[in-house]
């Protein structure tokens, strides 16, 4: 058996890898949009209002709950880096103390530019002062980008602006008896912040796009290489002949 030509194997590898990666983007829409579903389903369910009773956060997980309490505003700590319709700035996370029961649970509360002169700075934000009533969807880990070196440590009380938030440290260093979830905010404050949140189903089309992208590719890569190695095997014409 005649053993395989180099461009031949080249092809095989081309088709094999287009193929696999349009496998690989199905599969992220996939996983997408049973996450929209997910959370769609967690926005239809009745709020849960945190207060005195212990909080199990795979049970409260991607939940609607309801918080009233008061803003810590000392507390503050700026998510560097995020950015919002192509504007650069900061996601702002405030720790909020319960009235009913006394707990701190940490609010990611929406974003706010940068200030242009001081890029360590936000332009000029409010926090609400008193008795407040939030809401918003209880995540048990906090959607974030992948840092090199693990980050800025949360756990350095003289630290406000970092670049990745860690529940745990932040817990175990500041505030022990906070609960195990960060609140994502969607109810509405006058406090200069954006809260429109990218939802996790957001990019289903666009993977299906890249998705159908490669297995054209592939397609074309095998057309291509069965078109030559049909052309190579067949007898000549007679008005080919030299």
């Amino acid at each position: 058996m005649k053993p395989p030509s180099i461009p031949s194997i080249a092809a095989f590898a081309v088709i094999a890898l287009t193929a696999s990666l349009g496998a690989w983007q199905l599969q992220r829409a996939d996983e997408k949009a049973l996450a929209q579903a997910m959370r769609d389903a967690a926005l239809a369910a009745p709020s849960v209002r945190l207060g005195a009773a212990p909080i199990d956060a795979d049970a409260l997980g991607d939940r609607r709950v309801e918080l009233v309490g008061r803003f810590d505003p000392a507390g503050t700590l700026l998510l560097d880096n995020r950015t919002h319709r192509s504007v650069a700035g900061f996601h702002v996370l405030t720790p909020l103390r319960l009235d009913e029961g006394g707990r701190t649970v940490m609010v990611l509360r929406g974003w706010v530019a940068r200030d242009v002169r001081d890029r360590t700075r936000p332009l000029a934000f409010g926090t609400p002062a008193g008795t407040v009533r939030v809401e918003g969807l209880a995540l048990r880990v906090l959607p974030q980008p992948i840092v090199l070196g693990g980050g800025t440590d949360t756990g350095d009380p003289g630290t406000a602006v970092i670049q990745r938030f860690d529940l745990d440290a932040w817990r175990r260093t500041r505030a022990p008896d906070a609960a195990p979830v960060v609140v994502r905010q969607t109810s509405a404050l006058d406090d200069g912040l954006a809260r429109e949140w990218v939802q996790p189903g957001a990019g289903v089309d666009r993977h299906r796009g890249y998705a159908a992208q490669w297995f054209a590719m592939s397609a074309a890569t095998a057309v291509g290489w069965w078109a030559l190695a049909f052309r190579r095997r067949r007898p000549p014409r007679p008005d080919e002949r030299p």
